[in-house]
């Protein structure tokens, strides 16, 4: 049951933009468990095979083909990514934002767990531009990781904003 849990910070300069927003027609989308947002701050968790691919995809400055990991195979490196809009800049005009991983397998026990890692913490974005967190957890998928579906969490915190809501989705290991 080993991981690549690999936090992968460097994104910090890997962090491309994508203008959209929690919202359609000007009306706010529906929360689910995978997107939720409170006030101006969103958050969207998805997992994704060959993160780093992902990450090349996001960079583009065209609107990034998005293919969230639903079923996976042993050896399969995966990213969990939140993209986020909405942090409140605090004096400075920075984010003080940070996310918390969990993953589960199929039994309910803990797989992988990383916690207060920085979303972002650097000058805050247009509250109209999605932005890729800093902190992506990696997972490679091993040959004696049990079958079934893998439940991963993200508790995503705004701390300057006083503001926290939990996004989860799920993969199937084949």
């Amino acid at each position: 049951m080993r991981t690549c849990a690999a936090l992968v910070l460097l994104l910090f300069f890997c962090s491309g933009i994508a203008s959209a927003q929690w919202k359609k027609d000007n009306e706010r989308l529906p929360d689910t468990p995978d997107r939720k947002s409170v006030g101006e701050f969103g958050g969207n968790l998805l997992v994704v095979k060959n993160p780093r691919a992902f990450i090349e995809e996001w960079q583009k400055p065209e609107t990034p083909n998005i293919d969230p990991a639903k079923e996976v195979k042993r050896g399969d490196l995966l990213g969990a990514f939140v993209l986020f809009a909405g942090c409140k800049p605090d004096a400075q005009g920075n984010c003080n934002s940070e996310v918390d991983y969990e993953v589960y397998k199929p039994d309910g026990s803990l797989y992988a767990e990383r916690k207060a890692q920085p979303l972002w913490k650097e000058t805050a974005p247009p509250t109209s531009i999605i932005q890729l967190s800093s902190a992506i957890l990696a997972i490679r998928m091993e040959k004696d990781d049990p079958l079934g579906a893998y439940v991963v969490k993200a508790k995503v915190s705004d701390l300057n904003a006083k503001i926290f809501f939990e996004l989860e989705t799920k993969f199937r290991l084949k």
